[in-house]
């Protein structure tokens, strides 16, 4: 199964942003609950702590999200391979704390262990991707050199 970081990096990125929409949504919702009950006789002021931390909530999404989208630009198979090995620990990061903090939403820890497990995937196909670009490359005249000197062979 051929994976590559764009897709993996397309499917992580369309997986927080259908996050950010729900947090948003929450954060509306909750807002306008809000403003009918201050509209109500119970009156006084209540708090809008939890309006205040779902915005908090989508606005880090969001960030994550146009993080996700600005990494399709890097081409080094190098960097791709840190990327996607953040990825790996990201998701499973989440679908952990997912575990102890939503475990009636077991769908939540589902989709984002198995984005973990894709990833995983992703950076075993990037690792052979290395190796047979590094294989076709060859070595340089330095690395030549280098390593004859380490055998201890010199150059006539």
């Amino acid at each position: 199964m051929k994976i590559t970081t764009k897709s993996i990096l397309l499917i992580s990125a369309l997986t927080t942003s259908a996050f950010l929409i729900y947090a948003l949504y929450k954060g509306i919702i909750l807002y306008f609950v809000n403003e009918a009950l201050e509209d109500t006789f119970v009156g006084g002021s209540t708090s809008n702590i939890s309006i205040i931390l779902w915005f908090i909530i989508s606005g880090i999404l969001m960030l994550i999200t146009s993080m996700f989208l600005f990494f399709l630009k890097i081409k080094d198979l190098k960097s791709q391979k840190t990327i996607v090995i953040g990825l790996i620990f990201f998701w499973f990061l989440i679908s952990f704390f997912s575990i102890f903090v939503t475990f009636s939403n077991l769908w939540i820890t589902l989709l984002t262990s198995s984005i973990g497990i894709i990833s995983f995937l992703a950076s075993k196909n990037l690792k052979k991707e290395i190796i047979a670009e590094l294989n076709k490359k060859g070595l340089t005249e330095k690395e030549i050199y280098l390593l004859q000197k380490l055998a201890g062979i010199s150059k006539k």
